[in-house]
């Protein structure tokens, strides 16, 4: 069995960029991982957990509070090698907030699309069922999100809806109902929320400086999948939702 651990970046609207990405690996190896993980955050200069954004220079508190780009560089070279060490497989969707804005305006089917969450959460499975679909021996993913609030309680409803949207060959690749957890605690959440800000910044302003490129180059090693969805991928899921909704009330009636 496969464990995945997602998060995102660039979801408030004012972002121009809506990002989920994350990893998978072995359920047996995330427990290694997280150990690894936990050593790298309390080696040299301490922090307590990870949080991208935190990195930022108009960011003027969290856990980098008061460091150096040097220092800050360092710590998160050595994170990254703790992924490149464990090669997991990376998968990520992306989506313009413009596109979705021009999607929900021009589209009958919104209303199946309350948020382009949605969609990327759709896109992630579909990205997982492209890649399993190569496999031998399928094996079933569970996933983990970063905790969402009330969009991420909805989001578990959407889960049997997602599956239903897909081919009948793609069963043996989906898990349990996803859960949602705090990224301060699970700390596979915190690697993926290092692989979305770069995923995100890749998009709108990628990252220049030698030593922040080696780090983008050791966490994007296992790169297994992406994708863009544009206002005719938000379609395309909204109808995909739509088709369900119709069957479920066709059973109902």
């Amino acid at each position: 069995m496969l464990k995945g651990y997602v998060d995102d970046s660039g979801s408030e609207p004012s972002a121009p960029t809506f990002v989920l990405a994350g990893y998978v690996l072995p359920a047996e190896r995330w427990a290694h991982f997280s150990d690894e993980w936990a050593k790298e955050l309390a080696r040299g200069k301490p922090i307590k957990y990870l949080h991208m954004k935190e990195t930022g220079k108009h960011f003027e508190s969290g856990q980098f509070d008061g460091w150096e780009l040097p220092e800050i560089e360092e710590k998160l070279m050595s994170l990254a090698e703790v992924i490149h060490a464990h090669q997991p497989l990376a998968l990520a969707a992306h989506a313009q907030w413009s596109e979705y804005d021009k999607f929900k305006a021009n589209s009958s089917r919104a209303r199946y699309l309350s948020s382009p969450y949605k969609a990327l959460f759709h896109e992630i499975t579909r990205l997982m069922y492209h890649v399993g679909q190569h496999w031998q021996n399928p094996q079933s993913v569970d996933f983990i999100f970063d905790g969402q609030g009330d969009i991420g309680e909805e989001a578990v409803s959407w889960y049997s809806e997602i599956k239903a949207a897909f081919p009948p060959d793609a069963r043996p690749l989906f898990g349990r109902t996803p859960g949602f957890e705090d990224d301060l605690l699970v700390l596979p959440l915190q690697a993926a929320d290092m692989f979305a800000w770069f995923q995100r910044r890749r998009i709108c302003q990628p990252v220049t400086r030698p030593g922040w490129v080696k780090i983008e180059e050791l966490i994007t090693n296992g790169f297994a999948g992406g994708s863009e969805i544009g206002s005719d991928g938000f379609e395309k899921a909204a109808a995909d939702f739509e088709k369900v909704a119709k069957l479920r009330e066709q059973a109902t009636s």
